[in-house]
């Protein structure tokens, strides 16, 4: 059998010039070649933007992300429907006018400031501080 041909079948050591490519590009790929190469580097507002932007975070990681330095993880922040209302307060207080906006029209934000108001009016209605429009009538 000439030597720079493909042997078919399995049997021993393969000597040919396809097996020999094939164990150097196994090697390389495997070998310390490729473990000293460098590890990529994902910058940190990156990874705060991702945790923002993802509905799985929870309300207690989007507090903390909602004071990052970036206005677009804060902007996520104030998407994230998982934001508590606390969080949704904190910004819509801030001195950015679209982190502000975003909050205040995120359905939690909302719900939490009618239901606010809600138990107000029926705690001054049953401390009789307030009168009912419909016993008024």
């Amino acid at each position: 059998m000439a030597e720079n041909t493909i042997r078919r079948g399995g049997s021993g050591a393969d000597r040919t010039q396809f097996g020999a490519h094939t164990r150097a590009e196994g090697a390389s790929l495997g070998g310390a070649e490729f473990a000293t190469a460098p590890q990529a580097v994902v910058p940190q507002a990156r990874v705060e933007y991702d945790k923002a932007r993802n509905s799985r975070t929870s309300a207690d990681e989007l507090a903390v992300l909602a004071e990052s330095k970036s206005d677009v993880v804060r902007l996520e922040v104030a998407q994230n429907p998982n934001a508590s209302s606390k969080t949704l307060r904190s910004l819509a207080g801030t001195g950015d006018r679209l982190v502000r906006d975003v909050a205040r029209h995120n359905p939690a934000y909302r719900a939490e400031g009618t239901a606010e108001r809600f138990g107000l009016a029926l705690g001054r209605f049953r401390r009789g501080t307030q009168q009912s429009r419909l016993v008024a009538a």
